[in-house]
Order: structure tokens, then sequence, then C-alpha cells
């Protein structure tokens, strides 16, 4: 798009294709294909100005973009939501900056590694210091295309950053070639092969490496609407006879879990377990309730995992969230606290132990455990490496249901473990590590609340789960040596 020949309707219409495409890029309202067209047209039109000048473009729609994807989703105060995605708009800029650093040497093939590579590099920066982790991360806006997001159980996120950003340079190489094949044949020729290798991989997992093993029957429970406790000044314990009216309430609420619990036991399942949070008990009565627990997993010969928010009002941070499992001899072994508590009010108030993720060997493979907003974090799901089955009890709202679990979907491929996402307050899910969806039950539409899984009992080790972020380690040297070369390149 030349500024000073184009008609004025062709740079209308080009650019309220762009803007379109970027509002669906990610977030969510996602349609996997506006990512790469998005991608692919504000890199051409940035380039069209000076460094500077395009940078700040690039900043203002992207920032734009963020402030619609990810409406209601981020739970903050307006100005802070919008400073935050102003920020995020800024970061997520600078690829397009570093890419504009280079523009002499654009008709070369080298130059259309520099941004994808700057992406892959400043979107892993980002959200390793992001204290919500991973969220926005490009990755996810490909969550419906199983067959690419294989690729992660090789080289993990930035693979899939690298292989769309790569696609959008490449395009805007064949425009600035004029889309000459005799220059371009290499160049496209390198890139398919390596796209196309990408997508027989995944295509290996999915038909040939899915999953064979036995299943086992899981059903995960999340409590009923009527029956859950909500926080009130810390559940109104601190007000007169509340904590005799929530010893009342959380008595009722666990009753009926246990209840629904020895009710899917008797219908077959062998493993169980509750959402987040979804029983509630006073610091004095944590021990009764595991008694409880214990004795209904031995006497049913079941793996029992109580979801649980243990309340201690005379601590300054009262919450104890956990996940606590019993085996079928009653015995507790898992003893899990939330590693990561979303930061604002649920971090505030939440008593962190320094958690790791455990496992327990039982007759149905390797059984790990996790929270909710801790399987935004793949670097610390790599603890969970070597599990067949993980359980993740979670706690949502309706704005980020189904994107939250989609999200966790793909810790599943990345370290080769069946998951089930027990969520209270969005989408339960069971997925084999391929990324495949077994089981669903959203909240707002079920009214048993019970998610019933045939799980694979067998997990398996990933290339990445090795590997870990080496592909973050290659871009470096890419990066490196492809701007040494360019720099050699004379004109």
């Amino acid at each position: 798009m030349d500024n000073h020949s184009t008609p004025l309707s062709k740079k209308i219409i080009f650019l309220s294709i762009l803007i379109v495409s970027l509002l669906f890029s990610n977030g969510r309202f996602t349609m996997f294909f506006a990512t790469w067209i998005s991608t692919t047209m504000l890199l051409h039109l940035v380039r069209r100005f000076s460094a500077l000048r395009g940078f700040l473009l690039a900043w203002l729609l992207l920032t734009i973009a963020f402030l619609f994807q990810y409406y209601k989703l981020v739970p903050l105060p307006a100005p802070f939501y919008i400073i935050t995605m102003t920020l995020y708009g800024l970061v997520l800029a600078l690829p397009y900056l570093i890419d504009l650093l280079f523009s002499k040497k654009r008709d070369t093939f080298l130059q259309t590694l520099i941004f994808p590579v700057s992406w892959v590099l400043i979107e892993y920066v980002y959200h390793r210091v992001n204290p919500y982790g991973t969220w926005g991360h490009i990755a996810y806006s490909q969550e419906s295309q199983l067959y690419l997001l294989q690729s992660i159980s090789v080289f993990g996120l930035g693979y899939i950053t690298f292989i769309i950003g790569w696609f959008a340079s490449i395009c805007n190489w064949l425009f600035v070639q004029k889309f000459n094949w005799k220059k371009v044949k290499l160049g496209v020729t390198t890139y398919s092969i390596i796209f196309g290798i990408t997508m027989i991989y995944g295509a290996y997992r999915l038909l040939i490496q899915k999953p064979n093993s036995e299943t086992i029957r899981v059903a995960s429970i999340s409590a009923i609407d009527e029956k859950r406790i909500y926080d009130n000044d810390l559940y109104g314990l601190h007000l007169d006879g509340g904590t005799e009216r929530f010893k009342n309430q959380a008595s009722e609420l666990n009753t009926d879990l246990f209840a629904r619990s020895i009710r899917e036991a008797k219908a077959g399942a062998k493993i169980i377990f509750w959402a987040e949070g979804n029983s509630l008990i006073l610091k004095e009565d944590e021990k009764e309730l595991y008694k409880s627990a214990s004795l209904i997993a031995q006497d049913y010969k079941i793996h029992l995992g109580i979801g649980v928010g243990v309340i201690d009002p005379n601590h300054d941070k009262p919450l104890e969230n956990k996940f606590v499992l019993f085996n079928p001899d009653g015995k507790k072994v898992i003893n899990y606290w939330k590693a990561i508590p979303v930061p604002g009010f649920e971090a505030n108030i939440s008593n962190v132990k320094d958690s790791k993720i455990q496992k327990t060997e039982t007759y149905h493979g390797t059984i790990a455990a996790a929270i909710c907003f801790d399987m935004d974090f793949p670097q610390y799901l790599k603890q969970a490496k070597g599990s067949d089955i993980l359980l993740a009890p979670s706690n949502d709202w309706k704005a980020i249901d189904p994107i939250h679990t989609h999200m966790a979907r793909y810790r599943a491929i990345e370290q080769g473990f069946n998951l089930i996402r027990q969520t209270s307050k969005g989408l339960s899910a069971g997925v084999d590590y391929t990324g495949k969806i077994i089981s669903e039950m959203d909240h707002f539409t079920d009214n048993e609340k019970v998610l019933i899984t045939q799980l694979p009992t067998k997990g398996i080790t990933t290339i990445y789960s090795y590997i870990g972020d080496i592909f973050i380690i290659f871009c470096i040297c890419l990066f490196i040596l492809v701007s040494i070369k360019l720099k050699k390149i004379n004109y």
C-alpha cells in the first residue's frame, strides 16, 4: 500500500480489514485466521512510516485491539484497565519497532527473521515477569488448530508465535520482491517446508501417537449454586452469630458434596474430586473434614480429592486454598496449597505456602494436581513432568468461560499428561495429552454440576518436558547472528 499512489477507497478498505481482524485476533472473540491476517497487514502498514511513527501507530492500534479483546476478562477498574492495556500495547509494539530499525534490508530474506524472532523474545520476557502469567499470549489464539498446537510439545508457546510472525514477514517480503518467483522461490520453499513438517508432526501425534491406554472413570464435582457460601466480609464471620451461621452453612455444603461423591462412587467412578474452594471450613474444623473424606475414600475404594478453602479468621491472610487427595486406603497422598493466587483480592487474603506440584503413584498411573491460576504458568507446570493424570480444581467467572479452560489444554500438550479441569463458574473439561477434548460441562447450563470423564491412564513423555525453553535460546542466537549478518550486507 503506497501512501502516495493508492486510492483513498483502497486505503479505507485496507484499514477497515486490518482493524476488524485485529479486534478478533485474540481474547474473548478470537478467530484463529484473524491473527495471521492482522499481523501481516499491521506489519505492512507500519513499514510505510518512519521507525518512530510506525512504532506509535502499532502501539495505538494494538492498544485499541486489546481494550476490546480483554474487556471484562481483566477484573480491574476502568482507569487501571486502560493503563494496563496501554502498557501491553507498548510491549507488543516493540517487535514492530525492531523490524523498522532494519528497514534498509527488506529485500533480503534474512530480514524476514527479525520480526518473528523479536516477537518471540519480547513475548517470552513479558510473560515471565507478568503477574498474570501467559494471559494474552498470541499462541492461545490458535486453540482450535490442534495440528499446529502439537508443536508446543516440542518447542513451547513461542514456536507458534514464531510461525505466525514469520508468515507475516514472508508475505511482506513477497510484496517487496513484487512476487518475482525467481527471487522468492528459495524463501517461500524454506517456510513451506518448515510449516509442512510442523503440520506433519501434528498429524503424527494426533493420528498415530494418540492415547490408546485403558481409561478410568473420573467424576469431578462443583458445588450446587444454592449450597454455596458467598463471601460477605469474610463470610460474615466477624458479625454477631456469624461463626455459628457459617458452621451451619459449611456443614450443609460439605454434606452435600460428600453425598454426591458417594453417589458417583456407587456409579463406578474411581477418581472423584471437587472444584477449587468449593468446600469451605473453619481452620478448627479442618481435621474433621479430612477424617470424613478419608473414611469415604476407604469405604468406597476411590481416590477422593477435595478442593477446600480453609478459613482462619484470626490470621491476617485468612484463606488457605488447598487440594487434598485421599487414596483408597484413606491415606492423604496429596496436600497441595495453591501456589500462585490471582493478583488483587485473592492474593491479598491468601496464606501461600511454598508449594510444589505433588505426585502420587496409583494403579491408574501417576496423579498430580494444580489449582486454577497455577495452570497459566508453563514454567511452574514443568514440575508435572512424568504425570499421567493432572487434576486441576478451578474457579472462574462467566467472562473467562471458556478461554481459561482452553488455556489449560496447552499445559497438557506441553507436558504430556491427561487433564481434568473442574471449574465452578466456568467450563469444565477432560482433555487428553494431545489437547483433544474428551468431555465438557458448562457450569451455566448444567444443573447437576458433575462432569463424567473416561480419562486415559497413561501420559506421554514430550520433548518439551525435557528440553524446556531451548527454542528461546535458539531465537536469541538467531537474532544475534542475523543482525550481524545484515550489518555486513552492503548496498
